[in-house]
């Protein structure tokens, strides 16, 4: 057993991604604002409890600009800010929808129930909200349970410390419900009141000694594959990288240099410490962080052990390492996983005190299997400082007093800031050489190598290239600052977490969105027109394929269904249970059909009637037509790889319907090819297209996707993520069939 006190070192990474869009000034999501006031301020307030607990609290440079941004009185606020204060009469029915849709977003069982008219509330919207359902619950909702559920959303995402102690707050909780225009203001300033108190509180907890500030790269880039994404491949071979390799080093120093000037700006003095984004680390990227200052960093105990090339030991883990680099030597710290998972996942369904006791025995018994050695080992708890208490009850406040009270009266456990500890017990063992990986699995997968993945850093690839272009030929230092500034936004690691099938949010349409637009703006910003595939979601959400082609065929092009049999072996897609937030609850498109014979492809496109929806949703759209004009819509075919589509105006024809086929200028803009006669529109919208037009392939895959548009405003996308894929026949397509 080790005599000595077994260290401790908590590092709370605070994180959100960059919600705002710097050209509209719109902030999409509201979760920098709600983990502010819930988790943010209490994280440090509760340690003045508990003097001898000393942490480090990582902050994201980015985090603090939003933050800031937010308490600015000039600012804008985020859209659910902005629909808090909106009375319920002035709201619109799709705002109501938003309302319904997004208020109910946190923890069911430790934020709303604890709210019998929240919780009231939330059952009458139903637990499974679906966009059938959606219209029918706006009606349901009276202007007061609206009024009641703007602000209970709001008043949930208040830390409990500060409900209970502040007055208002207070008699909020006792009123319970039919609150006025009045107390949602209240609510809503309380918020801002709090979120003022953040930095200050930080700072003067520094200044003290209590905690250590440290960062991570601005925007939350992985650096190492900013540095050259090829590195990806040395931590997992068989990955698929993206056809351009992304290859620049002076983005990862430009993203560390900023944060380092961000930082001493605001608290006096360069930080010691980093927390690369995701505990991403490689060689290249230790060099950088080396050359910026940064004294230590952090990562997962899996790159320590692939590093070393051993297998785990606990004496290993729990000591520091130091890396020798031209610049200067640079410590590591690698993360507990067990202990800061269980902090992280587990210990939220356990009683607070037991949680905290486990814990403890945990640590105890780390110390009683380690071997005498002179230096203090140091045992790294490193994790979300924000994500994990709605889950806890009380957001984690008990848990939190338990464990904190605990240490703080066992002589055997010692907390410290990872820099006190490095101080007094500088690094004796050496790292030979730094495994490149993340602490997920010690390799950057979440990150790069899916489809979507690659197709995000292809994006980025291009946009900064044409930037770069225009630096070169252009001066404008404002226009450049600003567009390289959406540039270090995109290569945060946010966007591709959500891309790929690894993760997924109720908010993956919004991450999407938010990611592309972030590259538009890098062309509107110099003055170039976005690409159109900027407009095309990235992220794979498959209209429902119902059944694959089973043979040829060759259906009568007239708008109707003809006979039984004209569409039996087509392949179909159930387009009406796509469940996104476009501009309406039901899809216009229902099901799409497809097959084809030897040299042709058959469409067929079930809408619902022009007479019932399709009109007035136009024209409330494009905003400049009279009488719901419907020649101004049209379904258009976007033909992803081939730079080609197709464009069929909405008009009733049984045959002989006229569309146009477009190809793709270099300028991004469409040149018309040719016309063909070859589709109709009745009971149904029909089409033929000759796979030569199409430059199709025997056995090829296309990728298609579908919008409806009303005079050029895209009413509908289908699907609305990711494309719809048919497999064009081979030359012996029938025979395959009839042996399967």
């Amino acid at each position: 057993m080790s005599e000595s006190p077994l260290y401790i070192a908590f590092v709370w990474h605070m994180h959100q991604p960059f919600y705002k869009n710097l050209i509209s000034g719109e902030t999409i999501m509201p979760w920098v604002r709600l983990h502010a006031v819930k988790d943010y301020l209490d994280m440090a307030l509760v340690l003045r409890d508990f003097p001898n607990i000393h942490q480090t609290f990582n902050l994201v440079p980015s985090l603090i600009e939003q933050i800031e941004d937010i308490v600015d009185p000039d600012s804008k606020k985020d859209k659910s800010y902005e629909l808090t204060l909106k009375k319920p009469k002035d709201l619109t029915e799709p705002e109501k929808l938003f309302i319904l849709r997004n208020f109910f977003m946190a923890n069911w069982d430790m934020m709303i129930k604890p709210f019998p008219r929240y919780y009231d509330l939330l059952v009458k919207r139903g637990r499974h909200f679906s966009p059938e359902e959606a219209s029918s619950a706006v009606k349901r909702f009276t202007s007061q349970e609206f009024t009641d559920l703007q602000l209970l959303f709001n008043l949930a995402w208040i830390d409990p410390i500060f409900r209970e102690k502040d007055s208002g707050l207070k008699e909020l909780l006792r009123k319970g419900k039919y609150f006025s225009e009045d107390d949602k203001r209240l609510v809503l300033e309380k918020q801002i009141e709090i979120m003022r108190e953040i930095m200050p509180t930080y700072k003067k907890m520094q200044d003290s000694g209590n905690i250590e500030i440290s960062v991570s790269p601005f925007f939350h880039p992985i650096l190492p594959l900013l540095c050259d994404s090829d590195v990806a491949r040395a931590a997992y071979p068989e990955i698929k990288l993206p056809k351009i390799n992304f290859r620049h080093p002076e983005d990862a120093k430009a993203q560390i240099d900023m944060a380092v000037k961000f930082y001493t700006e605001r608290f006096g003095r360069p930080p010691r410490g980093m927390w690369p984004s995701e505990g991403s680390v490689s060689e290249q990227a230790a060099d950088l962080i080396t050359e910026a200052g940064l004294k230590w960093i952090a990562t997962d105990e899996e790159i320590l052990f692939k590093s070393l090339e051993k297998h785990k030991t606990q004496e290993a883990l729990y000591r520091p390492y130091i890396l020798e680099r031209k610049q200067g030597g640079l410590s590591l710290i690698f993360r507990d996983r067990v202990l800061s998972d269980s902090i992280g996942f587990v210990y939220q369904g356990w009683n607070a005190e037991n949680a905290a006791g486990d814990l403890i025995n945990r640590l105890h018994a780390i110390r009683g299997m380690l071997p005498k050695t002179k230096t203090p080992y140091l045992v790294s708890i490193i994790l979300d400082g924000e994500n994990a208490w709605e889950f806890y009850p009380n957001d984690g406040r008990e848990f939190l007093a338990y464990l904190y009270n605990s240490i703080s009266n066992d002589s055997a456990l010692r907390s410290a800031t990872v820099s006190e500890y490095l101080e007094e017990f500088p690094p004796q063992n050496k790292l030979e050489r730094l495994h490149p990986g993340s602490w997920i699995n010690a390799n950057f997968r979440i990150w790069i190598g899916h489809e979507e993945k690659n197709k995000a850093w292809e994006y980025l690839s291009e946009a900064r290239s044409v930037l770069k272009d225009y630096e070169k030929q252009q001066s404008d230092p404002e226009i450049l600052d600003w567009a390289w500034k959406e540039i270090y936004i995109a290569e945060g690691s946010d966007w591709n977490w959500w891309y790929g099938d690894d993760n997924s949010s109720a908010n993956d349409e919004e991450f999407d969105r938010l990611f592309r637009s972030h590259l538009a703006n890098v062309y509107t910003l110099i003055g170039k027109k976005p690409p159109e595939y900027l407009s095309i979601p990235i992220k794979t959400k498959k209209a429902k394929l119902l059944r694959e082609p089973y043979g040829f065929i060759k259906p009568v092009i007239d708008g109707k269904d003809t006979n039984y049999f004209e569409w039996t072996n087509a392949g179909l897609i159930d387009a009406s249970k796509r469940g996104g937030t476009m501009h309406q609850s039901e899809t216009i498109i229902r099901q799409i059909y497809f097959g084809f014979d030897i040299e042709t492809l058959y469409l067929r496109f079930d809408l619902i009637p022009l007479s019932q929806d399709l009109a007035p949703l136009s024209q409330d759209l494009a905003g400049n037509r009279e009488n719901g004009d419907k020649e101004d819509l049209s379904l258009n075919l976007f033909f992803l790889e081939k730079g080609l589509k197709i464009s069929v105006p909405l008009v009733r024809k049984k045959e002989n319907l006229e569309y146009a086929l477009f190809e793709k200028a270099e300028d991004e803009t469409w040149v018309e090819l040719t016309r063909d006669n070859g589709a109709a529109y009745d009971k149904i919208l029909e089409l033929a297209v000759r796979f030569k037009e199409i430059k199709g392939g025997r056995g090829e895959v296309l990728k298609l996707t579908a919008t409806v548009e009303a005079s050029g405003a895209v009413i509908e996308r289908c699907p609305e993520f990711g494309a719809i894929q048919i497999t064009l026949p081979g030359t012996d397509y029938e025979s395959q069939l009839w042996s399967v």
